[in-house]
């Protein structure tokens, strides 16, 4: 991983249909995308769910190679973090970190100032392990509040320093964020 490069670029349309192809099961996609989707996922309804307003969606790559999935929104005030996928293949080999560095980085390109946050269900003990690593705490949640969840932020301070601290050369380029990774 030491010679690696990452690139997060915006995930085209077709990109985005093929992440289907990661769920074997309505449970699965539940767990990454939340409730609403139906079984089996159909083009439509599956873009209806993942395309919302004021949500950008990534792909993730490593030495361009096509790992992950993440999306950034404009909630809460805050950049919010939503649907993060390593690709099954991929797992195990700390890409997750990666990923969520490249997101954070991406959102401070549109603004530096906002804090972070994410929903992650309570039963996903992986999910929540990596994202308190990242320095994410469990915050109260701002609407509907639910038992099933947990509503966790990070503060744009320790992101930076976090950031500072992990990635050695980031640029923007036409086709997206391209960074590398200090091991």
């Amino acid at each position: 991983m030491a010679n690696a490069h990452y690139q997060l670029r915006e995930a085209s349309i077709d990109e985005c249909l093929a992440l289907r192809q990661h769920f074997a099961n309505l449970a699965e996609v539940t767990l990454w995308g939340g409730e609403g989707y139906l079984w089996p996922l159909t083009k439509h309804q599956f873009l209806q769910k993942l395309m919302l307003q004021n949500t950008q969606s990534f792909i993730f790559c490593q030495n361009q190679q096509a790992v992950g999935f993440g999306q950034i929104c404009d909630r809460f005030g805050r950049h919010h973090l939503a649907r993060l996928l390593i690709f099954p293949k991929y797992r195990q080999q700390g890409l997750a970190a990666i990923l969520m560095q490249a997101l954070l980085l991406q959102a401070n390109f549109f603004n530096k100032r906002l804090d972070f946050s994410l929903y992650v269900f309570k039963h996903n003990d992986i999910a929540q392990r990596a994202y308190r690593k990242l320095g994410f705490t469990e915050a109260e949640q701002p609407e509907n509040p639910r038992d099933d969840l947990l509503f966790m932020t990070l503060n744009q301070v320790v992101a930076t320093a976090y950031l500072e601290q992990h990635t050695a050369q980031c640029h923007r380029e036409s086709a997206g964020l391209r960074f590398q990774i200090t091991p």
